[in-house]
């Protein structure tokens, strides 16, 4: 359910746990690689975020509405950790690429089945592909991008 203000219907005790899973996860992911001082030389550290990350989009998306505030702020909190990291690491060669994958068709998104054909969604096989184009593609050249893997721009932060 969205959560809204206005209906009191805030679970912060959830957004704790979607900033930890969603935020923080992948910053614990990428430090413990580095960590393991296993990374071959060459390799990218490419976290799926997503486009609800994107703080300039949410006045778009989510004009006169707001709402989900545990979502959106714990995908901007993984950007953000994200983006630091491509500043840190940046003198060890290793490229930060962030990559929202499109509006795929899943489990996830089977709320949304109504809007999946109008909205341009895809089947994951397809996403898939999208998002092994992208890390492919880009290198440090793009580190610390936040790339829409529908088309290949850059989301705005």
């Amino acid at each position: 359910p969205c959560e809204l203000v206005k209906e009191n219907t805030l679970n912060f005790e959830e957004q704790l746990k979607q900033i930890n899973i969603c935020g923080l996860g992948p910053l614990r992911m990428n430090n413990a690689l580095i960590q393991s001082k296993a990374l071959a030389e060459g390799c990218k550290l490419v976290t799926i975020t997503s486009q609800a990350g994107s703080v300039e989009w949410r006045s778009t998306q989510n004009a006169g509405k707001g709402g989900d505030y545990g979502h959106h702020m714990s995908r901007a909190a993984c950007n953000m950790g994200q983006v630091l990291l491509s500043e840190e690491v940046k003198d060890m060669g290793y490229p930060v690429l962030l990559l929202h994958p499109g509006f795929n068709k899943t489990e996830m998104t089977k709320k949304y089945e109504a809007i999946w054909e109008i909205e341009g969604a895809v089947d994951p096989s397809v996403g898939a592909k999208r998002v092994l184009y992208e890390v492919i593609k880009n290198g440090m050249e793009e580190t610390g991008a936040f790339i829409n893997c529908e088309d290949g721009l850059r989301i705005p932060w």
